[in-house]
């Protein structure tokens, strides 16, 4: 009998290790990740630089990988990867492509090769595909990290980024001058009056934007695109704002359709910063109201940092529709809605906005106080 049981033992092995692993993605609304197509596994989290122990795995069914929305991994390949990791022996190592090193992990098996990384769409979720030989079989494995559960510096989809651009510099009277005379210019000599602006202030992200818009209305897409490329690389805090008007300004109309022009303006891409996070679909935001139980919300959200909203309930027949206007600005922890009163603004007369993951997009709760709280979602143009 105890040779047969060794001949069982030996070939239970063999059969589990000859079928290799397949990386499906990142959930979009939670922390697990997906192997072949059946497999949810909750990736290791990371504390002090080292990763200890196995993912947890369990089987589920289509209607339970469905509703945690896996996202198509995003490959670190190339000059636009942000990670990389190799292995020595057992040790794997994740680190940027910079070379400073995020962690490190030990596998129960000597490691072949580094076959692929991949992170998540907001870089919070690494996971490595890897050789390894069981018993005589190399086979392959997939193993993913939880980097916002320990590390520091990375981005947190559920967080507003910090504010770390630097104040706007004093404009020169003579950029001032030329900026109100160009936006009078009527529109044969736009052009000229906005490169009279470049030509003093050569990054000035609103005389680019202008220029560009101009051009796409002359039915000359190639000098537009040249505008909008030069202000997608500028370094300007507000350029992105300005990138951000493009996606939804008429003049550009014809161009809306062309992979090159959304790439450039970033219509397809997901916020990662507060202004984008809160602007990237036009700046509308809504909530459906339902009767007696919560309020319709519209809330309008405009570049010049104003805002209007606007707060209809329903009940019993009765209807009260109450208007509001203000201003917003970015703090460290979400958007401030100012809502100025007749007296001296004071700490209540501001509505903090926070954003919170909802399925697959951004949602923004504000409370306004007296009870008044609600959730919108951003309405695409």
């Amino acid at each position: 009998m105890r040779p047969a049981a060794l001949v069982v033992l030996l070939v239970g092995p063999l059969v589990t290790t000859a079928s290799a692993d397949t990386f499906g993605g990142f959930s979009g609304v939670d922390r697990p990740y997906l192997v072949n197509q059946d497999r949810v596994c909750t990736p290791i989290k990371v504390a002090d630089g080292i990763a200890k122990g196995a993912p947890t795995c369990e089987k589920a069914g289509a209607d339970v990988v469905a509703r945690l929305s896996m996202k198509d991994p995003i490959p670190q390949r190339g000059v636009k990867a942000a990670f990389a990791a190799t292995a020595a022996g057992r040790t794997l190592t994740v680190m940027r492509k910079s070379g400073d090193k995020l962690l490190t992990w030990e596998a129960t098996d000597p490691i072949g090769k580094v076959i692929e990384v991949y992170a998540s769409q907001y870089e919070d979720r690494i996971a490595v595909v890897f050789t390894v030989r069981r018993i005589g079989n190399e086979t392959t494995d997939v193993v993913a990290f939880d980097l916002g559960q320990g590390l520091t510096g990375l981005k947190d989809p559920t967080a507003v980024q910090p504010v770390t651009t630097p104040p706007a510099p004093v404009e020169d009277p003579k950029v001032t001058k030329a900026v109100a005379d160009a936006r009078k210019a009527a529109k044969p000599k736009a052009i000229a009056a906005w490169k009279a602006v470049l030509a003093l202030d050569p990054a000035h992200s609103e005389a680019s934007y202008r220029i560009a818009a101009t051009y796409a209305l002359a039915k000359q897409p190639a000098d537009a695109m040249t505008q909008l490329t030069t202000l997608a690389a500028s370094t300007r805090p507000d350029a992105i704002e300005w990138l951000v008007e493009a996606r939804f300004d008429a003049a550009f109309a014809a161009l809306r359709a062309d992979p090159k022009f959304r790439a450039t303006v970033g219509l397809d891409r997901k916020g990662t910063t507060a202004y984008e996070r809160l602007m990237g679909f036009g700046g509308q935001w809504e909530q459906t109201g339902t009767s007696c139980d919560k309020p319709e919300v519209r809330l309008n959200i405009a570049r010049d940092r104003t805002f209007k909203l606007r707060v209809k309930t329903v009940c019993s027949g009765q209807v009260y529709d109450t208007p509001f206007k203000g201003t917003w600005r970015v703090d460290a922890t979400g958007i401030v809605l100012a809502l100025p009163n007749k007296g001296k603004a004071t700490a209540a007369d501001e509505a903090p906005c926070v954003f919170e993951p909802v399925a697959d997009e951004d949602a923004m709760r504000c409370n306004l106080g007296k009870d008044l709280e609600f959730v919108v979602l951003p309405t695409r143009r």
